[in-house]
C-alpha cells in the first residue's frame, strides 16, 4: 500500500521549479529566434527605402529635365486627406516630397513621408553656374564635409523618426541647410538610423546638358 501511494505521489505532475525552468528554456528560445527576425526586418526595410529614395531622385530628375526646374516640396503641415497634400508648393523651401507632382509612392518602408529640402536656386529654372546651398557633413558638430553645394536633399527618419536625442539625427530634423550622413548606429531604436540622399549637382547638369536644356 505504501509503494503504491509513493507511486501516485510521484506522478503528480511538474513541480513549480520545473514548470519556470521549462519557461525560461522557452523565453531563450523565442528571444534567439526574434533578435535575428528583427535585424532581417530592419534590414529588408532599409534596402526598401532606399529603393523608394532612389526612384524620388530619377523622377526630381525627370522633372527638372522636363520643367528646367526641380519640384518643391509638398507642404508638411497638411493631412494626407487634403487636396493640396503632396503637391509641391514653393513657398516651402522643406517639407515632405511632392509625391503627387512626381507621381511616386508616399512612404518609406515604415509608413513615413520623406523629408525633401530644396536650394532655392533650384525652385526656378536654374543655370550651369548655379550651386546649392545644402551641405552634408559625418557629424552633426565640427563633421568632416561629405558634400557641398547640393541642390536637393531627401531623407528617410528610419524606424525610430528621430524619436531619440542622437545629435545626427537631431540634425537632420531641424530646419538648417545642414545635414548628416553616416553609418548606421541604431541600437534598440536608439542612435543614428537615418537614410540620406541627395540629388548630385554634376549629374544634374550632366543630365540636363545632355537632354539639350542646358546651357
Amino acid at each position: 500500500m505504501k509503494k503504491l501511494y509513493k507511486k501516485v505521489k510521484n506522478n503528480q505532475g511538474f513541480t513549480l521549479v520545473e514548470i519556470a525552468i521549462v519557461l525560461l528554456v522557452f523565453g531563450l528560445i523565442i528571444g534567439g529566434i526574434m533578435g535575428p527576425l528583427q535585424v532581417q526586418q530592419e534590414n529588408m526595410d532599409r534596402k526598401e527605402s532606399k529603393k523608394n529614395i532612389e526612384l524620388i531622385k530619377e523622377a526630381m530628375v525627370g522633372y527638372a529635365i522636363i520643367n528646367g526646374s526641380l519640384p518643391c516640396p509638398s507642404n508638411r503641415a497638411l493631412a494626407d486627406t487634403s487636396p493640396s497634400a503632396g503637391v509641391a508648393n514653393c513657398s516651402q523651401t522643406r517639407g515632405f516630397v511632392p509625391w503627387v507632382t512626381l507621381g511616386i509612392g508616399r512612404y518609406d518602408a515604415w509608413g513615413r513621408h520623406f523629408t525633401y529640402r530644396i536650394s532655392p536656386t533650384f525652385k526656378t529654372a536654374f543655370i550651369l553656374t548655379d550651386t546649392g546651398d545644402i551641405t552634408v557633413r559625418d557629424a552633426a558638430t565640427s563633421g568632416n564635409l561629405v558634400v557641398g553645394n547640393v541642390p536637393a536633399i531627401i531623407v528617410s527618419h528610419g524606424k525610430n523618426w528621430a524619436g531619440t536625442a542622437d545629435a545626427e539625427e537631431l540634425e537632420n530634423s531641424d530646419n538648417d541647410p545642414n545635414y548628416v550622413d553616416k553609418d548606421y548606429s541604431s541600437i534598440n531604436g536608439s542612435g543614428f538610423d537615418d537614410l540620406v540622399d541627395w540629388v548630385n549637382l554634376n549629374t544634374l547638369m550632366g543630365k540636363m546638358v545632355s537632354a539639350g536644356k542646358l546651357p
